[in-house]
């Protein structure tokens, strides 16, 4: 334990928000395995994950094992971390993470690496995955970004779990448990399915769980500092059969699979204990083919109905009627692109009617705000598909009725294992021109909010999203130097590296 005087910024928070928290697991450290799962951003945001939470809970489930949580510090806290030269500690026991047998990152976002070199440097652990002995903790990750391609982060880490965790833990488990020791764990790992060794050859391969209802996947623990304070998240579905060519959600995810709606009730049901509201989770939640059922019995337990992004194209009368009842003021969709022409090239296939009625009947039972996603700077955009987005926003507030919409607006960029996976992003420069064009446009319109994300941004998740192990010295060194874009643009350059070798044209 590390004195409460030299951390107690950190050490309040840390137990503040045990306090208020339900559902977090303590169990003595003897003779278990220990260890810490880490969400590489702050306590808010890695709350709000909900695959984090599964693996806490599988893992917890496991008599052989202790697991813990470490976020990254808030701001505060991590400035008192610098000045005091203390350690990073887990929440539910304050212990350091270089105490512990795994340290295990559950990643989501490419942008989030720099934050595992930072957790690792904090916690006074070696960075790059050479520099680390027997002495140290194994230090793994799993999640969509790093199933996606963990080639950037395989110079930092010593293994990988590739695709759903959910059937590949207990096998890991049970090789770490029989040997304990780096070396010896890395060679048992490496004929894991779904396990990714970094020091040895090998393809990685995604794990799939076959039947969903047999993992049932909800909040497992509820606190106010999340994103989804008020709810209790239910996972409904896996995958996605549409197919859209920008997309990793069919190939990270595949096959699609439904969970039943006995399944989702029996979830929704637990968490009225907790919460009032219900919040359904999926890829296309309105593709379910027993949404309606689900969503009608959900509000008859007397809850109140959330649902994630819907597709225009699937959004029924009764799903729209469990929402108002439930006071819902907003509906999601996700036009992608202004134009139907560019939404049928990039596989969208949504048309201009369907959106427009989708919004038409939510405003008409009651539901007068939206938001709706697009991207720019797709393949074969023209410039009057960029025109397109805001006549298409305009349409909506007018035609749909509606008292506000919100636009969020982003880069387009590749993903491996896509259709459009070595498609060429745009320079920044041009990029920040159509966005620019877009917000100038929807500029005088009182009821529209405009949100635009980075381009400079949206470079750097290009370059790791689809980056290789020449990378990792570069995450490290970005790290060193601040995390910003300017450490990245040197890290880059000192390492003889450009942007253009990753997101330019390539063959």
């Amino acid at each position: 334990m590390i004195p409460a005087a030299e951390m107690r910024n950190l050490l309040a928070t840390v137990q503040r928000r045990m306090r208020s928290e339900i559902g977090a697991v303590g169990k003595d450290h003897g003779g278990r395995l220990r260890v810490c799962l880490v969400y590489p951003n702050t306590y808010f945001v890695g709350m709000s994950s909900l695959g984090f939470q599964a693996v806490y809970h599988l893992l917890n489930s496991d008599a052989r094992v202790v697991c813990e949580r470490a976020f990254v510090p808030d701001k505060e806290a991590l400035a008192e971390l610098g000045r005091t030269g203390s350690q990073l500690v887990s929440y539910e026991s304050q212990t350091p993470l270089q105490q512990f047998d795994v340290v295990a990152f559950s990643v989501s976002y490419e942008l989030d690496y720099v934050n595992i070199a930072r957790m690792l440097r904090l916690a006074k652990l070696p960075v790059m995955r050479e520099e680390r002995g027997d002495e140290h903790p194994l230090i793994m990750a799993g999640g969509a970004a790093v199933s996606i391609n963990p080639e950037p982060l395989a110079d930092l880490l010593d293994l990988f779990v590739i695709g759903e965790a959910e059937e590949t833990l207990a096998p890991l488990v049970e090789a770490v448990v029989a040997h304990r020791e780096r070396s010896g764990v890395i060679s048992a790992c490496a004929g894991l399915e779904g396990v990714y060794v970094s020091a040895l050859p090998g393809r990685p391969e995604r794990r799939h769980v076959s039947d969903l209802d047999a993992w049932p996947t909800h909040s497992r623990l509820l606190t106010r500092e999340t994103e989804f304070a008020g709810l209790f998240l239910v996972e409904v579905s896996r995958g996605c059969g549409r197919g859209c060519k920008f997309c990793v959600t069919p190939s990270c995810y595949w096959p699609l699979r439904w969970r039943s709606a006995g399944a989702v009730l029996r979830s929704a049901r637990e968490g009225l204990e907790h919460r009032k509201a219900i919040g359904l989770v999926g890829a296309a939640v309105s593709d379910h083919p027993e949404i309606d059922e689900i969503a009608r019995r959900i509000v008859g337990l007397g809850a109140r109905l959330s649902v994630s992004s819907l597709r225009a194209d699937s959004v029924s009368e009764a799903l729209i009627n469990a929402l108002t009842r439930s006071g819902a003021r907003s509906i999601t969709l996700a036009p992608e692109a202004g134009s139907e022409r560019l939404r049928e090239a990039i596989g969208k296939g949504i048309s201009e009617e369907q959106i427009m009625d989708a919004l038409r009947r939510a405003s008409k039972a009651g539901i007068r705000e939206a938001k709706l996603y697009f991207m720019v700077g797709l393949p074969g955009e023209e410039e009057e598909d960029i025109a397109a987005i805001p006549a298409l926003v305009r349409k909506c507030v007018r035609t749909a009725g509606l008292s506000r919409v919100t636009v969020a607006a982003a880069a387009f960029v590749p993903k491996p294992d896509t259709p459009y996976e070595r498609e060429p992003m745009l320079p920044v420069r041009e990029l920040s021109r159509r966005l620019r064009a877009i917000r100038d446009e929807l500029r005088p319109e009182k009821r529209v909010r405009l949100g635009v994300e980075s381009p400079n941004w949206a470079v750097i998740e290009g370059v790791l999203s689809g980056g290789d192990r020449a990378l990792g010295a570069v995450i490290a060194a970005a790290e060193e130097k601040g995390g910003n874009l300017a450490a990245w643009r040197r890290a880059m350059r000192e390492a003889g590296l450009s942007p253009d070798e990753y997101v330019g044209q390539r063959n």
